[in-house]
């Protein structure tokens, strides 16, 4: 029999419902977008008061009422259906967006994937109530309510249970949604936030949040940040340069205090991003002026026109495009002055060269010689007393015009050159090190790069997280508790990594007041390093990153972590000088790991030039 092609299927049009459930994927990812779109609403409808209620981290509950402008009620029915919106009404318009939303989407993808209520009114007393389940208008009646609106959305997927099956634990999704909400409570001080959470749907909720209206100055956004984070992180904060902020450029940068956790906040006109772009800007400033890896503390606030940057990019419109090809050095220059001041340094003046009119020639080893074509007959300068001291000190050669003014103080002993073997590589040969950073190999074909700070970060990574395995999570308990204080998002966070840290050794526990307290620690970290963990940890999983829903997988992530914190903090530093005999057993144990050319972080460890990269490089190729 032949082959049959595919069966042929014939083009249909697709029903309004489900066309909804598919629009509401672009949307509707988790409970916490849910949130984010509800409290964009209610923040372009005025409101200067929001309150957001959840049950069982959003899945079965989330509620958010506002006190904001309200909908007509001639246009409430209107309001859930796709693509109406009173935001724009041209194509002109989108390129000047100039509130959170604008595409009409938000009320309609969420009343397509849940049961939804709607509760508005322009003026207390007249309002109006819909009732949609899956898409599907089922209550339209007239109610009396305060001005403004309140969105409930009961049981979120109920009819995509491909989709709920998607959804974390209750923590997991209560952490996204405390991010989303303290995300926009810092975009905008001038508005009050409380968020209560009921776990299982016990009544009432309990109060994760409460920030009270500020103001949207340089103090109010202060304030804001004492009230979400404490008053001990507002201390470390440094403003970026007052010049700055005629350019639409404000904020606060940290010092190296705050690099302990991970706390990036970026806002363009109010709408919170994660802008690799600008992120980038701000890494590279770390590395070159503070000469680390860790950022400290950022809350970068970006006022500038709408028409000036494409918020129409995302789905969800967490990225823009600037179309503003200068704005990028101008926010360089603004972090880099601002990290300058955190650090305590201001940039040195300029003035006026001073000395002789020919400066003397440097021969490499102290000397000095006359320069050419100076005039022979002068009188010779005098020599300066700590010149003379110091070549009292250290031997040199007579003082004078001619004499040796400085010695070197340390020289590098002679390279000696010792084989090395490992893991079936070829030999290779120590050359010696080179800054007192770099070891150099040379190998039958190429020469070897490694960093020594990393390689032993390697080798202290892999010994570590070995020990660490066989002690069995060994702990000991605090007799004064180490106390953080943690953000609701970062608490949240915390609660959610609860068991993987008991099983490393930890006992944490939350306090009222978005404080908690370690009164256990791993035995083979000290206090202070297992402190800085704990925070490293809650800030980085508040700010986006996953974590495993197993314990045993969580586990394993903490300790990876602990062994990582570890083992950088315990590895040779940069710029420390090594003897060869030190050299090569690093190189030799360096070989003999298992992942010998990453750093616990993901950094590289060796770095391979061959002799034909080389000599490529010297055009003998």
């Amino acid at each position: 029999m032949a082959g049959s092609g595919p069966e042929r299927r014939v083009l249909r049009r697709l029903p309004d419902a489900l066309i909804s459930q598919i629009a509401a994927g672009e949307v509707v990812e988790r409970p916490s977008s849910v949130v984010k779109e509800l409290v964009e609403n209610a923040l372009d409808a005025g409101a200067a008061r929001i309150e957001i209620e959840l049950e069982n981290g959003g899945r079965d509950l989330i509620s958010v009422a506002d006190d904001g402008s309200g909908i007509a009620a001639g246009d409430t029915a209107l309001a859930l259906e796709r693509h109406a919106t009173s935001k724009i009404a041209s194509f002109d318009d989108l390129l000047e967006v100039a509130t959170l939303g604008f595409r009409g989407e938000a009320l309609a993808s969420i009343a397509a994937v849940s049961r939804c209520e709607l509760l508005t009114a322009r003026s207390a007393g007249d309002g109006h109530r819909l009732v949609v389940e899956g898409g599907r208008l089922t209550v339209d009646e007239p109610v009396s309510r305060p001005r403004g609106t309140t969105v409930r959305v009961e049981s979120l997927f109920y009819n995509v249970p491909a989709r709920k099956e998607f959804l974390k634990r209750p923590a997991t999704e209560l952490r996204h949604a405390l991010t989303v909400v303290q995300g926009y409570a810092l975009a905008r001080p001038d508005v009050t936030f409380v968020v209560r959470h009921a776990p299982d749907g016990e009544s009432p909720g309990r109060e994760l949040l409460r920030a009270q209206a500020t103001g949207v100055d340089a103090v109010g956004r202060l304030n804001r940040i004492a009230q979400l984070f404490g008053e001990d992180l507002v201390n470390h904060l440094t403003p970026l340069p007052e010049a700055r902020r005629e350019q639409g450029i404000s904020g606060f940068v940290g010092d190296r205090e705050t690099t302990k956790g991970r706390r990036l906040f970026l806002f363009v006109n109010g709408r919170l991003l994660r802008d690799r772009a600008v992120l980038a800007i701000y890494y590279k400033a770390v590395r070159d002026l503070m000469k680390g890896e860790r950022p400290p503390a950022l809350f970068l606030f970006l006022d500038v026109p709408p028409e000036s940057v494409d918020v129409n990019v995302h789905p969800q419109k967490a990225e823009v495009r600037f179309r503003d090809a200068a704005l990028m050095g101008r926010i360089g220059s603004a972090l880099r002055r601002g990290l300058e001041a955190a650090k305590g340094e201001e940039p040195a003046p300029l003035r006026e060269p001073s000395g002789p009119a020919a400066p003397p020639a440097w021969t490499g080893v102290g000397e000095v010689r006359e320069t050419p074509g100076a005039a022979t007959d002068a009188a010779a300068p005098a020599v300066p007393a700590w010149a003379e001291e110091l070549a009292a000190r250290y031997g040199g050669a007579g003082t004078g015009p001619a004499g040796k003014l400085a010695e070197v103080a340390y020289r590098p002993e002679p390279a000696t050159r010792v084989p090395l073997s490992g893991k079936g590589r070829e030999s290779l040969r120590l050359i010696g090190q080179y800054k007192g950073t770099m070891i150099l190999l040379e190998g039958p074909e190429a020469l070897f790069v490694v960093d020594q700070h990393v390689a032993h970060e390697r080798i202290l990574y892999e010994r570590f997280r070995r020990s660490l395995k066989r002690q069995d999570a060994a702990s000991q308990t605090l007799l004064v508790p180490r106390m953080l204080e943690l953000s609701a998002a970062e608490n949240a966070a915390l609660a959610e990594c609860s068991s993987g840290l008991a099983r490393c050794g930890y006992a944490v526990r939350a306090l009222s007041g978005g404080s908690a307290a370690i009164t256990a620690i791993p035995a083979v970290l000290p206090d202070k390093e297992a402190e800085s963990l704990v925070l490293r940890i809650a800030t980085r999983v508040a700010g986006g990153d996953e974590l495993p829903s197993e314990d045993e997988a969580l586990a394993d992530y903490l300790l990876t972590q602990l062994a990582a914190s570890r083992a950088c903090r315990a590895a040779v530093k940069m710029h420390q000088a090594l003897s060869a005999e030190k050299m090569e057993s690093l190189i030799a144990e360096l070989f003999a790991c298992e992942h010998p050319y990453t750093c616990p972080h993901g950094r590289p460890v060796v770095l391979e030039l061959t002799d034909r990269d080389l000599e490529r490089r010297f055009k003998r190729r």
